[in-house]
């Protein structure tokens, strides 16, 4: 049975071809491994040195007769359920400025998921100088209960930063946030591996492309284009003569 039959034509290639490294396996580690593995990653490396603890049960992903074991052994297992066939590195070393880069010369794309602010700043920062070729996405504010809409992705060059940028762990985390801020930085891999649109269409509205209506131009920045020109084909269709007044002007590049 093939798990994976869902997956975009080209997609499943791309993820099962690649090897990503995870820097931790917490709250925002342990649930993108996860989504990655369920995508049809096929190759994972984890670092992470703590022991799961019963106030992880919360967001992470781990099951109470796992409690007291390394995150990354007890990961691992689950992974593997998933997908028996799953290829998975682990090391219960803990990360320094010495070792940043060691277990993760052979991986794709670099994962940044830890909670501690030092190890995330001179992670990033090793991992750019090292792999100055290689993704790196990383995140930045996961606490809190405000509105998932906070959270974004910020991009400069290689790097890639998802989160709210401004919650502090002192707002407490919860599975909401922690989940959402996972699932987008495994959406950004999704978006790298299929060159940054879908592999089943004919690709997204650049910047640039709006729908004025009224005078007021609405962006309609990375939508699918078939869609957004299916969608306002159907909207000047229905307002067509119910406002004699109205004017709407269609710029599809």
């Amino acid at each position: 049975m093939n798990i994976f039959k869902d997956c975009t034509e080209g997609l499943e290639e791309s993820f099962s071809s690649v090897k990503i490294g995870i820097a931790g396996a917490g709250g925002i580690g342990s649930n993108a491994a996860m989504l990655l593995v369920r995508a049809g990653v096929r190759s994972i490396v984890l670092v992470d040195f703590d022991k799961v603890e019963i106030q992880n049960l919360n967001r992470q992903f781990f099951f109470a007769d796992q409690v007291g074991l390394l995150k990354v052994e007890a990961l691992s297992r689950n992974l593997q359920r998933i997908n028996k066939d799953l290829s998975i590195e682990i090391s219960s070393s803990r990360l320094t400025i010495d070792n940043a880069c060691d277990a993760f010369r052979d991986c794709d794309i670099l994962v940044e998921a830890v909670d501690d602010s030092e190890t995330k700043s001179f992670l990033i920062e090793e991992w750019s100088l090292a792999f100055p070729d290689k993704q790196i996405i990383a995140c930045s504010g996961i606490a809190g209960i405000s509105p998932l809409a906070e959270v974004r992705t910020q991009r400069s060059g290689k790097l890639s930063v998802v989160g709210d940028f401004h919650s502090t762990l002192e707002s407490g985390t919860f599975s909401a946030r922690v989940m959402a801020v996972a699932a987008a930085m495994v959406a950004e891999i999704q978006s790298n591996l299929s060159g940054g649109k879908c592999v089943s269409c004919s690709g997204c509205t650049p910047g640039g492309v709006s729908l004025e209506c009224n005078g007021r131009k609405i962006p309609l920045i990375g939508f699918p284009c078939k869609m957004v020109e299916k969608t306002i084909r159907g909207m000047v269709s229905s307002l067509k003569g119910a406002d004699a007044t109205g004017t709407i002007k269609i710029e599809i590049n």
